[in-house]
């Protein structure tokens, strides 16, 4: 048996490790059926087909850096084959891939002074695409009993801007299809290397992840030490947690991705493991930093310690569904797309789907906001400024999806987004950041009540600061406060006590004197006696008095102290 107070305390933390943990799951499936699938610009293999035209790869090409270099093999009985290079014209690689053309009319887009065919034969003088293909009859092959061309060659492109290029192999007319064994190499930039072997809508990827790396690990620094404050004044809530996994999360898929985009930049290829860990992470991120907002806009551990527990089912649902999107997502991007076409991410129909789901979390985020309003209306400066800065954080996705899909040019989209997304992450943990800051001067801090309160509160049902669904309306300073003074103990009372002016039997001589010193003695050391009984219970009173942390200074000023406090009066 359980309550429903202590499993919705748990929500967050559950949800979290669940969000966490089904990427996971999902990138070790991926890992295990990828069989360490290699993401490369130098690509080798064999092609087999009864085809007679077949696309190859694809690559973003720099104008006069770009250079496409080929060593390829195949049988002469195969002859004549040829290495097609489209561009991302119209009337060139979309006039011709999935379209219901012929051999002949693949090829005849190409243009002959353009150097689009390579043709993969020995020099022949009538046909002047066999001038730079580089081919040679190479070797006589004893198990296939026949002659084998070896061709070793390389291109330069030449254009006013990038472009993306598309190389195909066909041999028109032939009944037996094609046969090649390839090594491909297609580079850019070639005096830098971190840079030579990334398409040109990749560039500057690898350097915006590592900046972007090095300021989210600043981020998490100073969040340990705003974190520890937090800590100490017992206002360590469960969301400003939640916010840590979310930045944690973040730093590590920006370190995964580093890795894989400096293996790429040094060998030319990487796993693709790598790649997909990172993305998973940064979806974990964007997933629990959400889930974070629809909280703190229920008022979940600013105005509540506890929700509904139809309100958790929702949150639930609307988390699980949101994953879902994410894996289906990624597994779309891994083998579903056709790697002919220059697709984005989310452009597919689950794309679409989590474009909604944002909106509707958006739509949650501010209803739930304006009713916690009507209800905190001191809460107002905290709550209208988160408003205004994660409503275009909620709508900012849907707007770079469609953005990215319909605006920016694919030939330099992966790197913008990549900016722009990275950009808007940080932003959103850098507000939070500061809005939650334990300082005086943050007028904005949210949390008034204390993580003991709240264990009390769970114990006992309620207590002066309310109860788990609804805390009293007043705010906490977030700084510790000073001792208070309960109560003065004025010169004319210290005087009383100690027998200052006189008082007795006036100035005696000999036994009356002594009789009268030992008694001013006495009197002496039993007010001494008072005076640190009283300093001790003041010591004791103010101490807690910080403890508790909700008996305010104001309380003490109007109405004196508690009752049960010793007083002393002039």
């Amino acid at each position: 048996m359980f309550s429903i107070g202590n499993v919705s305390m748990q929500i967050p933390l559950l949800l979290n490790r669940n969000v966490l943990s089904f990427l996971l799951s999902i990138g070790l499936i991926f890992h295990q059926q990828q069989q360490q699938r290699i993401d490369a610009r130098i690509i080798e293999g064999v092609i087999r087909t009864n085809e007679d035209w077949m696309f190859i790869a694809r690559f973003c090409f720099l104008s006069k850096e770009g250079v496409f270099e080929y060593n390829v093999t195949y049988p002469k009985s195969f002859a004549p084959q040829n290495l097609l290079l489209y561009f991302d014209a119209k009337s060139q690689w979309p006039a011709v891939y999935k379209q219901n053309k012929t051999c002949e009319q693949k090829q005849a887009v190409l243009i002959d002074d353009f150097n689009q065919v390579i043709n993969l034969t020995e020099y022949r003088r009538e046909y002047k695409a066999t001038t730079a293909s580089g081919c040679r009859v190479d070797r006589y092959n004893n198990e296939m009993n026949e002659t084998w061309y070896r061709c070793v060659q390389k291109r330069t492109f030449q254009s006013y801007r990038e472009r993306w290029w598309y190389i195909a192999l066909d041999n028109c007319g032939s009944r037996k299809g094609l046969y090649l064994k390839y090594r491909i190499t297609m580079t850019n930039s070639q005096s830098n290397q971190w840079l030579r072997h990334f398409s040109a809508d990749e560039f500057y990827i690898l350097h915006t992840d590592v900046i972007m790396c090095t300021l989210f690990y600043l981020l998490l620094f100073a969040t340990c030490f705003e974190a520890y404050a937090l800590y100490t004044r017992h206002l360590f809530h469960k969301t400003y947690k939640l916010y840590i996994a979310s930045l944690l999360s973040e730093c590590l898929g920006l370190l995964f991705l580093c890795i894989y985009y400096g293996q790429f930049a040094q060998q030319g290829l990487a796993s693709q493991t790598l790649k997909l860990i990172g993305k998973a992470f940064e979806a974990a991120s964007t997933l629990i930093f959400l889930l974070l907002l629809l909280l703190i806009s229920k008022g979940y551990t600013i105005t509540r310690a506890r929700l509904k527990p139809r309100t958790v089912a929702k949150f639930s649902m609307f988390m699980v569904m949101s994953s879902i999107a994410y894996a289906i997502i990624f597994y779309h991007e891994q083998y579903l797309f056709d790697p002919g076409e220059v697709l984005y991410m989310y452009e597919s129909s689950f794309g679409y789907l989590l474009i909604s789901l944002r909106l509707l979390a958006w739509s949650w985020f501010s209803y739930a906001i304006v009713f916690t309003l009507i209800h905190y209306p001191q809460k107002s400066a905290f709550f209208a400024k988160l408003f205004l800065v994660y409503s275009i954080w909620f709508i900012s996705a849907p707007i770079i999806i469609l953005v990215a899909t319909f605006v920016i040019p694919k030939w330099m989209r992966e790197k913008i987004i990549n900016a722009v997304e990275l950009i808007i992450a940080f932003k959103a943990h850098l507000i939070f950041f500061y809005l939650t800051r334990p300082s005086r001067a943050n007028k904005n801090f949210p949390f008034h009540v204390r993580t003991t309160q709240i264990s009390i509160m769970e114990k006992t049902g309620n207590i002066e600061s309310g109860t788990l669904e609804h805390f009293n309306n007043y705010k906490y300073a977030p700084t510790r406060s000073t001792p208070i003074d309960v109560f003065a103990i004025t010169s004319a009372a210290f005087a009383g006590l100690t027998g200052a002016g006189g008082g007795g039997s006036g100035g005696g001589v000999g036994g009356g004197n002594y009789t009268n010193n030992n008694h001013n003695i006495a009197k002496g050391m039993n007010s001494q006696r008072m005076i640190n009984s009283a300093e001790s219970e003041i010591t004791s009173v103010a101490s807690l008095s910080n403890q508790s942390g909700h008996t305010s200074q104001e309380t003490f000023a109007i109405n004196g102290g508690p009752d049960w406090m010793p007083r002393a009066e002039a």
